[in-house]
């Protein structure tokens, strides 16, 4: 149920939660079972995921494995616009937990750069009793899951070591035409004591791979009432593919110096590399076809840089000599990227009568490698600096001092606990780009700042009965500016990389925890200042950026579970949320990021519902596990495209909130059930077979609806459009597994 005093929300994805999932599920769309999570993708599995918390977008979100910073320290959470969304550096397979600490939580459990919430993953560990398991699954959308995981036990004259591994693969032909995709996961886990098993040393190695299709923007819902649902351009017409190789390495030392020190640490590794291909069939990239076919082949959107970037002498490729026309020659791009990540951990606990003192701190750094990105007439093309590279070589670089106390004291016979603690952290980036696209004369540049934060946090909780815990707290939390931030235009940038974000997070609540009874209410305000606000013309190439957006989100939120016998129990939970722009200023319009343009204070946040509700129903006895539940996502507000006769230059082809046009709640139901049969012949313990039913009722409805204009040569031309992605229809999936000892 949770940590049962402290002092703020927090929410809970048990390991048979996750055990019960099936594979269209993932990492974040199984966080839609506790309060003011929302979350929407456009593949089964880890494809394109689209996260909020209380309306903070997935890369304002913290999110930790094991401890360590998962995200980007570079850029935020993974999973913004076309950055990573095939694969994640940890699968549902690999985890054993969850804890989602929305707003801002203790320092220690805070991770890194957040302002609105951090979500922390435990991985799989292995147990002293030798087993393995081999696995499979058939679903829907031609889906098949295969793997095996083997459990060594404690291994015989080792002093306690044991291994646990992982190996799985997952492909489907998508729920949208023309999105396949192919996973790959691999994990391995060992954990060695000394000290009698007071201590422990650990480490994990987790690869991942994602190989997948995915629409880069929404569909015309035009085309979608003509030919279905689902309906996608044929691969040969556009295609967007990103192949994606995650590696994680976590070499921890949890060392008991007596009851009342415990001192660890952990060094972390984290390289992700990418590769980014996108083709548009020529006919479509033109003036006249009225709707955005593949947002990403460059010519589509921002006209021919053959002719723009001609007489750069970094440029010397010829589109329309070698293929005929800017058309043909600029219909596919590749982008190749890659960073690394290592890092440090270091935490100290101190265990006094009446305090509980934790000390702790990250230093790590985050790199980019040399990528580049190329465009020509096919996606079999020469990728040659200097030929047909519109960008090379540059380097990101952040790295990252940051260290906290933290202290929790329990005082009036163990009844009140005081939580204060702050965090310190500082952040030096540095951005080189080797030319400049828009400058005259393209030279080289670099750009970098050091940032600092003090963050302050105090939390309170108190035993009004022995099961009633009342709570409240406060908190600080900041984001430091994208990387992507530190460029410059043709006449220079007037403000040199924003500094950070930051929130100002207020939350109460009261929670009962019994022995067959748990339930929690709370209430948040969450101020949030100095947001990233940036304008772009493309013409000209002049990029602004600035600390100038003020947001405000504020909500109540429940959640409770209640056992009604030993075999069955009742879960659900609702919350509410009001998030508002506080002042007018460029931004990006939406948690997918793939829109920006300009919000007006007392505008809603597009894509945020205010109502967000879960129920359902467990029943668990012998080997059989059975459950049922509905979940219901509320209305949320759209976006639309101002003119582009806008005499105003910020508001000329804008995306904007539409506060008249909202996308239409949906209520799903979801069924999982597994039986596990009793065997104990040779080496084979038991069978289980499994099923799951996901949008049990086959409901079809919209996960993201907008209103926009067709982009071409810098300019949205035609007429405005509905565009949006279809949510998941009925999935269904069913598994054998046998337990072999």
């Amino acid at each position: 149920m949770g940590e049962r005093n402290i002092a703020s929300a927090m929410s809970v994805i048990t390991p048979e939660q996750i055990k019960h999932s099936s594979s269209s599920e993932n990492i974040y769309s199984i966080l839609k079972k506790t309060p003011s999570v929302n979350e929407y993708q456009q593949n089964i599995g880890p494809g394109t995921p689209v996260l909020t918390v209380r309306g903070v977008r997935m890369t304002q979100l913290a999110q930790t494995l094991d401890g360590i910073p998962m995200t980007s320290l570079l850029s935020g959470g993974e999973g913004a616009y076309l950055n990573n969304n095939v694969g994640t550096i940890v699968s549902t397979g690999q985890i054993n937990g969850i804890h989602i600490y929305p707003g801002v939580a203790p320092p220690d459990r805070g991770g890194f750069a957040t302002v609105g919430g951090t979500v922390s993953y435990i991985t799989k560990q292995p147990t002293d009793k030798f087993y393995t398991d081999l696995f499979s699954k058939i679903g829907s959308f031609s889906t098949d899951v295969y793997g095996a995981q083997v459990n060594s036990g404690i291994i015989p004259h080792t002093d306690g070591l044991k291994v646990l591994m992982r190996l799985s693969q997952t492909q489907t032909a998508g729920y949208i035409q023309n999105t396949p995709a192919r996973y790959t996961d691999f994990l391995f886990s060992a954990v060695k004591p000394y000290d009698y098993g007071l201590s422990k040393i650990t480490g994990t190695v987790i690869y991942n791979r994602g190989n997948g299709y995915l629409i880069s923007a929404p569909t015309a819902t035009a085309q979608l009432n003509q030919n279905g649902l689902f309906y996608n351009y044929p691969l040969s017409d556009a295609s967007t593919q990103q192949v994606n190789n995650y590696v994680t390495a976590i070499l921890g030392d949890s060392t008991y110096i007596n009851s009342h020190l415990v001192i660890g640490a952990k060094a972390f590794y984290i390289g992700k590399s990418s590769n980014f291909y996108s083709y548009t069939n020529p006919k479509y990239i033109n003036a006249t076809y009225p709707y955005q076919v593949n947002f990403n082949a460059p010519y589509f959107a921002y006209g021919p840089i053959g002719s723009n970037y001609g007489n750069n002498n970094n440029f010397s490729y010829d589109p329309k000599a070698v293929f005929g026309s800017y058309q043909a020659g600029e219909s596919a791009e590749i982008i190749n990227s890659s960073s690394r990540t290592i890092g440090f951990v270091p935490k100290v606990n101190i265990f006094l009568p009446h305090n509980a003192i934790t000390i702790g701190g990250l230093i790590a750094q985050e790199r980019t490698g040399n990528g580049g990105e190329y465009f020509y007439g096919s996606l079999n093309m020469p990728k040659i600096n200097g030929y047909n590279a519109s960008a090379y070589g540059g380097t990101a670089t952040r790295t990252v001092y940051s260290g906290y106390v933290q202290d929790k004291i329990s005082l009036l016979d163990n009844t009140l606990h005081v939580e204060p603690g702050v965090t310190l952290t500082g952040v030096n980036t540095t951005n080189y780009v080797p030319w400049n696209l828009y400058g005259s004369p393209p030279n080289a540049y670099t750009l970098g700042n050091y940032d600092k934060e003090i963050l302050p946090y105090i939390g309170i909780s108190y035993d009004l009965a022995p099961k009633i815990i009342a709570y409240g707290s406060y908190g600080k939390g900041a984001r430091f500016a994208p990387v992507n931030d530190y460029i410059l235009g043709p006449s220079g940038s007037t403000t040199l990389a924003p500094g950070p974000e930051t929130v100002n997070a207020y939350e109460a609540g009261i929670r009962y925890v019994g022995k067959h009874l748990y339930l929690n209410f709370d209430g948040y305000l969450q101020n949030m200042h100095g947001m990233f606000s940036f304008y772009i013309n493309y013409l000209s190439g002049l990029a602004e950026y600035a600390n100038i957006g003020e947001e405000q989100m504020k909500g109540l939120e429940f959640s409770g579970k209640y056992l009604l016998t030993p075999e069955w129990s009742v879960f659900g939970s609702a919350s509410y949320n009001k998030a508002t722009y506080m002042n007018s200023f460029s931004a990006n319009d939406t948690p997918f990021e793939g829109q920006y343009g300009y919000v007006f204070a007392g505008n809603p946040l597009p894509a945020v519902p205010n109502w967000l509700a879960n129920l359902g129903v467990n029943y668990h006895r012998g080997g059989f596990h059975g459950e049922i539940y509905g979940s219901y996502t509320g209305s949320q507000p759209t976006t639309y495209d101002l003119p582009p006769t806008e005499t105003n230059p910020l508001l000329a082809d804008a995306t904007v909130p539409n506060t008249s046009n909202y996308l239409a709640g949906y209520f799903l139901v979801n069924l999982s059930a597994s039986y596990k049969i009793p065997i104990h012949k040779d080496h084979l313990q038991s069978l289980t077979v499994s099923l799951n039913v996901d949008n049990l009722l086959d409901r079809h409805y919209y996960v993201h609806y907008y209103q926009s204009y067709k982009e071409y040569g810098f300019n949205a031309v035609g007429n405005p459009y509905n565009q949006a992605y279809p949510g998941e229809p009925r999935f269904i999936e069913v598994g054998l597994s046998g337990r072999f000892s």
